[in-house]
């Protein structure tokens, strides 16, 4: 039975399939993990029954992408399937929190299936009979807008971009973010003199045209965009060296 309506719940972070915490933008030097529901839809049906079990059966020796097309029809073709789908998922996601005993000050982002946070201890990975694995590590992290920067081992890993977008920027902004995180993880002394440097001379247009590329977005003015990025970024290099 499915007891979770997103409509009331207190903290607004459980009643959203997308949620940012608005307290934690950026953070270094920390084990940042990603738990994804395994098979998400399948196994919130099975738990709460939304699908008959034979239909269930079908669905799991799928390949996983027929599967999620599957799953898609029902749910636009079937609105309470749908509102139960979402709400399993959301309550699934919530006991998943407080079993961990995460809190506002763990938690950086929540997906439907799927969070990022701050992982302090071991964590109970299976909730109700749907198990939760573990993704990713990562060792920083900043948020700019809607886009996600996860850092590790000299690599960021985006979200909210797409990845056409982002190939424009591999050998432009990309390498300037993954500088600094370089150099704050590594507690770097020669940061403030880097940006000091490199934002000039990117104001006098001497970089290559493809750091004026708008970051993150299909349009834009030429420059001006990257200008709040990079005062974003310049606010964050000040906090962490203080």
């Amino acid at each position: 039975m499915i007891n979770f309506n997103r409509e009331t719940c207190e903290n607004p972070m459980f009643g959203k399939t997308l949620w940012y915490n608005p307290n934690l933008e950026f953070c270094f030097n920390k084990e940042i993990v990603e738990y994804d529901m395994q098979q998400a839809s399948l196994s919130v049906s099975r738990r709460f029954h939304l699908l008959d079990d034979t239909l269930l059966d079908e669905l799991e020796r799928m390949p996983k992408d027929l599967r999620t097309k599957k799953v898609g029809l029902i749910q636009r073709d079937d609105k309470v399937f749908s509102d139960n789908m979402i709400n399993g998922l959301l309550q699934t996601r919530k006991e998943f929190i407080e079993v961990n005993h995460l809190t506002d000050d763990d938690i950086i982002t929540l997906h439907s299936d799927a969070l990022m946070f701050i992982k302090k201890k071991p964590i109970f990975d299976t909730i109700n009979g749907v198990p939760f694995v573990h993704k990713h590590t990562w060792s920083a992290y900043i948020r700019y807008g809607k886009i996600e920067m996860f850092y590790a081992d000299g690599t960021i890993d985006y979200k909210g971009i797409p990845k056409a977008m982002l190939q424009q920027h591999t050998m432009g902004l990309n390498l300037h973010i993954l500088k600094i995180f370089e150099m704050i993880e590594n507690y770097d002394e020669d940061l403030i003199p880097y940006i000091r440097k490199f934002q000039k001379k990117y104001l006098l247009n001497q970089l290559p045209d493809y750091y004026y590329i708008p970051f993150g977005f299909a349009g834009g003015a030429f420059k001006a965009e990257n200008l709040k990025l990079l005062a974003y970024l310049a606010k964050i290099v000040i906090r962490e060296v203080k």
